[in-house]
């Protein structure tokens, strides 16, 4: 279930994060472009992984690339794409995805929908010490999300989302658990990086609300938070970034299994298990992407990570590092859009993450 969560959340986050327009900060490297200059820019993308809990996995990733209008030069290039994959403990899941910039980048709609079946595991505090139980999680869900400009770099963005869980946990008795969620969101965002794919320079930030109402038909009420603020510093005339990220997330009123936060992923890497999740997270963060060779990159990056309201109590306030790094190959070197994988180590944990775009 987490890495399907982890490719989801990775993909969600490039293109409903996808950099409003901004003004150059003359910092080179081409960090002004954003635009692709073909009809439609296609890259058939691989997927190899590996992965602790899940083994083995393959998949592919078509991605193209488009602009809406030819007229309109101010908007960046759309994208739409899909995504499967199949591991070897029998996980599976399919995601398509598409994000469109009409009228001058005024207007920006995101649209989603995937299922699978994901094995994986959580940590169960017991009696004595503790162990992982393992679970399956059939998922369906679709969303969509339009965001409007209200002043220059600030966004304002209303969402809907409909997830089916149904979780049954490998122990004795009948253990199914099935969640509905019927969610409508909030997004505010403000964004002033000097390049729409790939930042230099400048920095965002978001404000979400994800709220699960009864009139729905939510069986549970909740709200969850989720604060981030990303700063960007370039180095070597431009060539090398440092991007830097502190993050906020928290539930109000109680959140099901399906919705808790799970350190891992962007959030922090180097962590693959499952063990440390909760209602509440943060964490800080810094990586530098070094682009040492035409569209290759490597990026070194670490952080810290904490939770709260978490399963097991004893986990909450331990401080969790995560350090490792990474390898990027640039599939559209107009707008610098890059894919990879990285690899990472926590405490007691490591990881593999095929990345689509940056973390953060």
């Amino acid at each position: 279930m987490k890495i399907f969560l982890s490719i989801l959340i990775s993909t969600l986050l490039f293109i409903s994060n996808i950099p409003t327009q901004a003004q150059s900060f003359g910092t080179g490297g081409g960090g002004g472009d954003k635009r692709t200059d073909k009809k439609v820019d296609f890259m058939p993308i691989p997927y190899i992984n590996y992965n602790r809990s899940l083994g083995f996995s393959i998949g592919a990733l078509p991605m193209a690339m488009f602009n809406i209008s030819q007229k309109d030069t101010i908007s960046p290039s759309s994208v739409v794409g899909l995504l499967g994959m199949w591991t070897t403990n029998d996980s599976w899941f399919g995601l398509m995805f598409s994000r469109f910039y009409l009228n001058k980048d005024k207007y920006r709609v995101t649209f989603a929908a995937g299922l699978g079946s994901i094995n994986f595991q959580t940590f169960v505090p017991m009696p004595i010490g503790g162990g992982f139980v393992d679970y399956n999680t059939g998922l369906n869900f679709i969303k969509v999300e339009v965001q409007r400009k209200v002043i220059n770099h600030l966004y304002f963005g209303v969402n809907y989302m409909a997830t089916d869980f149904n979780t049954s946990f490998n122990v004795e008795g009948d253990t199914t658990v099935q969640n509905n969620l019927q969610t409508i969101g909030l997004v505010i965002s403000y964004d002033h990086r000097d390049n729409v794919y790939y930042p230099y320079g400048g920095h965002i930030g978001n404000i979400k609300l994800d709220m699960n109402p009864e009139f729905l038909g939510n069986e549970v009420q909740n709200t969850k938070v989720s604060i981030d603020f990303n700063k960007y510093f370039a180095f070597r005339e431009g060539k090398d970034v440092l991007a830097t990220r502190a993050f906020i997330g928290f539930g109000i009123g109680d959140l099901v299994f399906n919705q808790q936060f799970i350190v891992g992923e962007s959030d922090i890497r180097g962590y693959t298990q499952g063990k440390f999740r909760g209602n509440s997270m943060y964490n800080i963060q810094a990586e530098y992407r070094w682009n040492f060779y035409k569209r290759m990159a490597i990026n070194f990056f670490g952080g810290l990570a904490t939770i709260a309201g978490a399963n097991d109590s004893s986990q909450n306030g331990t401080i969790l590092p995560g350090v490792g790094v990474g390898y990027r190959f640039n599939v559209f070197p107009k707008n610098h859009m890059n894919v990879g994988l990285d690899g990472a180590v926590g405490n007691d944990d490591w990881g593999v993450y095929f990345r689509i775009g940056e973390a953060f």
